[in-house]
């Protein structure tokens, strides 16, 4: 019965017909997936275990923000005239294969200081390698692909208790430093693999060859008149505005959520792979059995349901008492079908209101705007963290109901029931 529900399953379907780019994008990211799920839970104790406190790990997101800034604008131009393989392939040996070296080794602060400057490059390839996903597959299948490539993010996910094993008999710091070297080889092997068997993509093959003899600062002046189609095209700002809203949450819960449940609500580091290894499997039955009869839905109604599933889970996070598991377990799941619900439909919602041939920077240009607005709420959000640890937390309610509005302001283009495209004014 398995079998048969397997062979039938839309997503799964989707899958086996996958070529070229998508296919090898989908195929590899394990590689780069399982020593990330590995060591993200535990990177802030890590770093805290060398000696970094609240506030140096707040200075730390907000420098990385800050740089993100400037190879974020160097990403569209770069994946224009280098084209989309080239770029993807240059950047993550920059942003992942070189601070995995240096995690490995780190002593202090300025080990981490040196690795987020690297690891601000993955702004370069977030561009590329989303153009090498998505931009040779029509428009309606947009949001089957980010289901896969989420689905491929949680079955890494199932690793996690390798690293909890290994906490619990030799300790954080060594293990975690084998972590990050195992993750050097096993990521640089992915980024490889990409670029051997990939190809660019046909609107890769055209930016380059209008780019060709056009500078790379006469390139980085044009994004003036990209601003201007940005701010001009109310779908685009929106959701720039969506974008940078969500970059303040996410930054604050994955960098303070494992200090928040170990310090004060006084849980085992080694619990900490519990946490994602339910979420990993609540959102894998999710995306197999119930994200493919969402889509009949306005996407819109969709993004706001799972909005204010997020508003419950971080609510009852909030009030949960020291030492009390099974509240940790329901923010879990709330947190899991939130996640299911609206970041796809956010990441489809992203490419489809973006003109394709300009499709590059004006995702480079969103995200500088974004990591401009955000990279102060770094130190802000550390400095607050120190005082109360509950605090983070409270701002994420915050964020979710601004992003309900502006996504309540999304209107399908089609009736109810015809699909999930969203107008693009």
């Amino acid at each position: 019965m398995i079998k048969s529900w397997l062979s039938r399953n839309p997503t799964l379907a989707f899958l086996r017909t996958l070529k070229g780019n998508p296919r090898y994008c989908v195929i590899t990211e394990p590689l780069w997936g399982i020593p990330w799920a590995l060591y993200s839970p535990f990177f802030t104790l890590y770093m805290w275990s060398l000696g970094l406190e609240d506030a140096d790990i707040g200075i730390l997101i907000t420098v990385g923000l800050v740089m993100q800034m400037f190879t974020a604008l160097l990403g569209g131009v770069a994946t224009d005239k280098l084209g989309r393989r080239l770029t993807t392939l240059i950047a993550d040996l920059l942003s992942w294969s070189m601070p995995m070296l240096i995690w490995a080794f780190a002593q202090d602060f300025r080990w981490f200081l040196m690795a987020i400057v690297f690891n601000s490059f993955w702004q370069v390839s977030n561009v590329s390698w989303q153009c090498l996903l998505a931009e040779d597959i029509p428009n309606d299948k947009v949001i089957q692909i980010y289901n896969l490539i989420y689905i491929a993010s949680m079955l890494a996910t199932f690793f996690v208790p390798i690293s909890g094993i290994f906490i619990g008999i030799y300790s954080l710091v060594p293990v975690m430093r084998v972590i990050f070297g195992v993750g050097f080889v096993t990521m640089t092997i992915k980024f490889f693999i990409l670029y051997v068997y990939g190809h660019e993509t046909g609107q890769g093959k055209v930016r380059r060859e209008e780019t060709i003899n056009v500078s790379y600062w006469k390139l980085i002046t044009e994004y003036g008149a990209v601003f201007k189609q940005i701010i001009r095209t109310p779908a685009t700002w929106r959701v720039l505005i969506l974008i940078t809203l969500l970059s303040i949450q996410q930054m604050t819960s994955n960098n303070f959520f494992a200090l928040y449940v170990t310090q004060d609500l006084l849980l085992p580091e080694q619990f900490l792979v519990v946490f994602p290894i339910l979420r990993a499997a609540i959102m894998l039955v999710f995306f197999l059995g119930v994200q493919d009869r969402l889509n009949r839905f306005p996407q819109y109604k969709v993004m706001l349901l799972g909005l204010g599933i997020y508003i419950c889970g971080f609510t009852l996070l909030i009030l949960t008492p020291p030492e009390t598991i099974f509240l940790l377990v329901i923010y879990t799941a709330l947190d899991a079908c939130a996640a299911g619900l609206f970041l796809p439909r956010r990441d489809t919602l992203v490419f489809q209101n973006i003109d394709p041939g300009e499709r590059a920077r004006i995702m480079s240009l969103l995200t500088v705007i974004m990591l401009g607005v955000s990279s102060p709420f770094g130190i802000i959000i550390g400095q607050l963290s120190g005082i109360n640890r509950q605090i983070p937390f409270i701002i994420c309610v915050g964020l979710f109901i601004l992003m309900g509005v502006i996504v309540s302001l999304e209107r399908p283009k089609k009736k109810e029931g015809e699909g999930n495209e969203q107008t693009t004014d």
